[in-house]
């Protein structure tokens, strides 16, 4: 009789705890779901004060809202009740796939029989892309998961698939379900009042706007024929276009074809050099001459030169790097040329003096200084080898599939910058040779556009007239 009572009683207790779980689980699930929540409460609250019948009436109003809602305000619509609804049950596809998903691609492991699968930490759903937050099993790498990345996207039926690194054990999967850079980004408006610290040249593969610092930086621009180094140059300059006119920004151009690809935008150029290499070098020099006087005035002082309208930011644009520093037959124009460069990208940051330079040929030998710039952008290129000579080492399995942009996508590229390791895929606005001489005409240099130190008769520039002066 003792044992029964027992028995009964440990199955009451049992029961209890089953069912005040099972609340917790339910009154869990509704906390996450505050839409969902808020009906029930209101549907209640109107069942206790007319039964039923307020019950069916409360759900007509209800129906009749969402409808009118959705046909009056569809914007409030989708983000009230489609997006929720959408992104929960995306969250919920992932973790059902997950586990199966990590085993076919190779990410879980075995020990002593049991299967370790990484666990999911997070997901975010966007609007073009998700991130899951994986926590990593013991003896995995972020390597391990770059190499996923093509089996990953596909288990998820994802266009592409990246990895972040978050902090140590733990990793971002980036999912990209659309393409934000399938279309042509046109030329972008002219902003009024531009941050030199950071212009908007284009878009991002997440849909936001492609920011690219000048202030402290160089940037280097390596892409075949037609892949689009021109839409990143005339979209800087394109954001750049008011400083220029007021003189806080001095844009040197330096173009090896004769003036081909920058001529267009000549009004814009205080200094343009174009028609022989000894014209360019000795641009080039005298930008060196400039960056020294003012890092003697630094000294003591700061270490960044802030622009002003007297010593105004050069930007100093070379259109084709490898002509001047390997493919010239001239020895002695040659080491000038690098000498010059390598000064610029060692010491020109601190000095307000910015190198933007594109190349086709990314090779070492061709631009042996590729190094120096804190800022790449690898577009369209041949190989897989040749994608990690601009970006770095180990790029390209990190996702920055440069030599995989079709001929068809002009503009479309991978950046890195300093101090982040992950590659990022943008687009640069296109600009079209229209586009180019409206801003040239409308923005050109002013006419007193010179800069802080004066030429001399022992400048190497002072007999090169042609190719140097003002464009105005």
């Amino acid at each position: 009789m003792v044992r029964q009572n027992e028995d009964h009683d440990d199955f009451v207790g049992d029961l209890i705890v089953a069912l005040l779980r099972g609340l917790w689980v339910v009154v869990r699930w509704l906390a996450l779901r505050p839409a969902l929540l808020a009906v029930l409460l209101v549907l209640g609250g109107m069942f206790g004060l007319w039964g039923w019948s307020g019950v069916a009436v409360g759900a007509l109003l209800l129906v009749v809202s969402v409808l009118g809602l959705g046909l009056l305000w569809r914007s409030m619509f989708y983000r009230l009740l489609v997006d929720p609804w959408r992104r929960a049950r995306a969250r919920r596809r992932y973790r059902r796939r997950w586990a199966s998903a990590l085993d076919l691609c190779g990410l879980a492991m075995s020990r002593g029989g049991q299967l370790l699968v990484p666990r999911l930490r997070a997901v975010q759903v966007g609007t073009l892309r998700d991130r899951l937050l994986v926590h990593l099993v013991m003896g995995q790498s972020v390597r391990d998961y770059e190499r996923a990345c093509p089996e990953l996207a596909a288990a998820f039926g994802a266009q592409s698939a990246r990895v972040f690194a978050d902090r140590p054990g733990r990793v971002w999967l980036e999912l990209a379900r659309a393409d934000a850079l399938a279309s042509v980004v046109p030329a972008l408006p002219i902003p009024a009042e531009p941050d030199l610290s950071g212009v908007v040249v284009g878009l991002r593969e997440d849909g936001e706007p492609w920011v690219l610092s000048l202030l402290g930086t160089h940037v280097f621009v390596a892409g075949e024929t037609g892949s689009g180094k021109g839409s990143v140059i005339w979209s800087v300059l394109r954001a750049l276009a008011v400083p220029v006119r007021s003189g806080l920004v001095a844009v040197w151009a330096v173009d090896p074809k004769g003036g081909m690809e920058l001529g267009f935008g000549r009004p814009m150029f205080a200094r343009f050099a174009h028609e022989s290499t000894e014209t360019m070098v000795a641009l080039l020099e005298e930008a060196v001459r400039i960056m020294d006087t003012r890092c003697r005035k630094l000294l003591g002082h700061s270490r960044l030169q802030v622009p002003t309208d007297k010593e105004p930011l050069i930007l100093l644009v070379i259109d084709e790097l490898a002509s001047l520093t390997a493919y010239e037959t001239d020895t002695k124009l040659r080491a000038r040329a690098t000498a010059a460069i390598s000064a610029l990208l060692s010491r020109g940051r601190a000095a307000a003096v910015v190198v933007l330079a594109a190349a086709q040929d990314p090779r070492k030998e061709v631009v042996s200084f590729r190094s120096l710039f804190p800022t790449k952008v690898a577009l369209r290129l041949d190989t897989p080898s040749q994608v990690d000579m601009v970006l770095g080492d180990g790029m390209h399995a990190m996702g920055a599939a440069a030599d995989q942009i079709p001929g068809s996508s002009p503009g479309v590229g991978f950046v890195t910058v300093q101090d982040v390791r992950e590659p990022m895929r943008v687009r640069a606005g296109w600009v079209s040779d229209a586009d180019i001489q409206e801003v040239a005409a409308l923005f050109p240099a002013p006419a007193h556009a010179t800069c802080d130190v004066e030429l001399t008769d022992h400048s190497p520039v002072a007999g090169a007239e042609s190719g140097l002066k003002g464009a105005a």
